[in-house]
């Protein structure tokens, strides 16, 4: 009799202890396609240094940085393995940074160089560890800008741009966390580097060459919408 009553309380407690126990709370999903928007800041720096150290420009260079806000929209793709999740993102986004600087010219008048930066197109690999809904990463890849820097001296006279397109790396990183199944909101920051491009003008005695050197950055918010 007290055998089967022991017995009978050690399962009532193993029931109420199962009863009781919390299960462990699943590792949130990020994989799948997802879509979004996001808004910021960006500071670019935009350089020009004369090669044949004449003195075309004062000091035999300048560098322009202005700054500007950023916008646009982003999509990508997630698979994860474990905590680990491993994407791609590309995203298209509008600034309104610009500039200019003035300067005498090298035989009178007024000379000008100026810069702006009003897209940019990426496409980036993306390397996190989920700690459940927030996801920690780094993001690099490849950078087409609509990029703008030009020097114009009407005494000389020459104009010079180095292209309206710049091809270059960017990296950063960010953190991104999951409100929901659907919705999550993310930080970042980026880099950008294009190569320096030499452009040159005249012939003989006249000719000059001038190195444009630019590079970016920016911080940014965003929302994405999972699939």
């Amino acid at each position: 009799m007290r055998r089967s009553l022991l017995a009978s309380t050690a399962l009532c407690a193993v029931f109420a202890t199962g009863a009781n126990a919390t299960p462990p709370a699943p590792v949130f999903n990020w994989a799948g396609f997802y879509i979004g928007g996001n808004v910021g800041a960006l500071w670019s720096s935009d350089g020009v240094v004369d090669l044949d150290k004449v003195e075309l420009i004062p000091g035999g260079g300048n560098t322009l940085s202005p700054s500007g806000i950023v916008g646009g929209a982003q999509a990508g793709y997630n698979y994860q393995v474990s905590s680990f999740v491993l994407g791609v993102e590309g995203d298209l986004d509008f600034t309104s940074a610009a500039g200019s600087f003035n300067y005498p010219g090298f035989f009178g008048g007024v000379a000008t160089h100026s810069t702006s930066f009003p897209f940019f197109a990426d496409v980036r690999a993306r390397v996190g560890v989920a700690v459940d809904r927030f996801l920690p990463y780094v993001t690099g890849g490849v950078v087409v800008a609509n990029l703008n820097n030009s020097l114009v001296d009407p005494s000389v006279p020459f104009s010079l741009n180095r292209g309206s397109s710049a091809t270059g790396w960017i990296l950063g990183a960010g953190v991104e966390y999951a409100i929901d199944n659907h919705w999550s909101v993310k930080s970042e920051y980026l880099f950008m580097q294009f190569p320096d491009v030499i452009a040159s003008t005249g012939a003989g005695i006249d000719a000059y060459a001038f190195k444009f050197k630019d590079s970016a950055q920016l911080a940014r918010i965003g929302v994405n919408y999972r699939f």
